[in-house]
């Protein structure tokens, strides 16, 4: 039984008297397949009326009352009550299969022992055709065609809405369900969003999840987000993500919203991006992370790996270790495969490469992808004009920069989580 298929029934008291149509069904949430509360009746004399649902007696071709229309008494709808015509038909939901926002076409009820259920929803278009009526046309054009419209059922404790219909539907558990999918699935999602529903979803989320999502975003859908987020908030998401990231969605925001979240910042953090700000975000300076592992020649290949462990790096600053003097020159470069394969205590300076392939900061895109290319790095340290090193440019970043628009989605994400 669907909801679009009950609507509009007449409604009889026990008489067998007519006192109108059924306008809309109450449900009251709590339950797994929670039941029908209510009705809500338009009457024929004018106006509506809302009856408990124990005053029901059968529902068939038409709703059937208990009791004679001179003993009704009305139900009073509660604050948490769901009006399932009004709150829930044409409202947004994320299905977390798909991952995408899809809307309600119709509501899936189920009939048992006296009491009517709400089991779910369908999105599919079947459920907006049965709406309009026509569901048994198409099944009829379809099996000429052999082509039938699709029914597709979302369990109601599957349901995850993001309307704000005065207060009535929130989101239901986003972080047990959301923050299991990959970051850029969430991100898929929020971007179909509005503002207040992308804030909402980000704000669900743990602080790494909600910087690996948002860094997966659709750039305008970043700085909606961060426009829309509160400021210490909003801060601690930046602190988590690669200064580059952080410092390429700063670039995009107003340049007092930008003050407001660098001042909300801890100091390093907020420096590195401040930095980094400074550079054309075209050239390696503007795309080059701060993120790097530092060490010095006199280490153990053992006192290496130590360190790594220590600091548990991010994925996309480990493939390289850069070897750099007091003064942090870049003096060498090791790879993970030769770390991995030197003794545990031979010397950093006896198995690094000397003659390390760099660009300064002001390189553009095209000779950073060029060396990239030419030389098969997955990162690119750059240096400045005394070869002090400054940062490195990853080989996704520097692919992103080179795509076009429609490939961008499938570059894959370099993840350490």
């Amino acid at each position: 039984m669907y909801l679009s298929e009950v609507v509009g029934k007449s409604v009889e008291d026990s008489a067998g008297k007519t006192i109108g149509r059924l306008a809309d069904l109450v449900v009251t949430p709590g339950e797994q397949f929670p039941p029908v509360s209510a009705i809500i009746v338009k009457l024929d004399v004018g106006g509506k009326k809302v009856l408990p649902w124990s005053q029901v007696m059968e529902v068939e071709e038409l709703f059937t009352l208990s009791i004679t229309d001179d003993k009704i008494r009305d139900y009073e709808i509660q604050e948490n009550d769901l009006l399932l015509q009004k709150d829930v038909l044409d409202k947004q939901i994320v299905d977390v299969h798909d991952y995408r926002i899809v809307r309600v076409n119709d509501v899936r009820l189920a009939p048992l022992r006296g009491q009517l259920f709400l089991m779910g929803v369908d999105t599919g278009l079947r459920g907006l055709l049965r709406r309009f009526g026509i569901d048994h046309l198409a099944e009829s054009v379809g099996r000429i065609f052999k082509w039938r419209p699709h029914t597709h059922i979302i369990a109601w404790d599957d349901v995850e809405t993001f309307e704000r219909s005065g207060g009535k539907i929130k989101l239901k558990v986003p972080a047990e369900r959301l923050s299991k999918l990959h970051p850029a699935d969430i991100a898929r999602i929020i971007n179909e969003m509005d503002p207040a529903q992308r804030a909402e979803v980000i704000e669900s989320l743990d602080v790494e999840t909600a910087a690996d999502t948002l860094a997966e975003a659709d750039d305008e859908v970043q700085v909606s987000i961060l426009e829309n987020l509160e400021d210490e908030r909003a801060a601690d998401i930046l602190e988590e993500m690669e200064p580059d990231e952080a410092a390429d969605l700063l670039g995009d925001l107003s340049a007092d919203r930008r003050e407001e979240l660098l001042s909300e910042m801890e100091a390093e953090e907020a420096e590195d991006v401040k930095e980094l700000l400074t550079y054309d975000e075209a050239t390696a300076g503007g795309l080059m992370t701060t993120e790097y592992i530092p060490i010095n020649k006199d280490m153990t290949a053992q006192q290496v790996i130590d360190r790594l462990r220590e600091i548990e790096p991010e994925a996309e600053t480990v493939y390289y270790v850069y070897v750099i003097d007091e003064e942090e020159h870049l003096v060498g470069v090791i790879s993970l495969r030769d770390l991995i394969t030197a003794a545990p205590d031979k010397r950093v300076e006896d198995f690094m490469v000397s003659n390390v392939i760099h660009v300064h900061l002001d390189a553009n895109i095209e000779e950073i992808a060029q060396t990239m290319e030419r030389y098969n790095l997955l990162a690119l340290p750059v240096v400045d004009d005394e070869n002090r090193i400054q940062g490195i440019v990853t080989v996704d970043d520097a692919l992103e920069q080179i795509l076009p628009e429609e490939w961008k989605e499938r570059v894959p994400k370099l993840w350490s989580r």
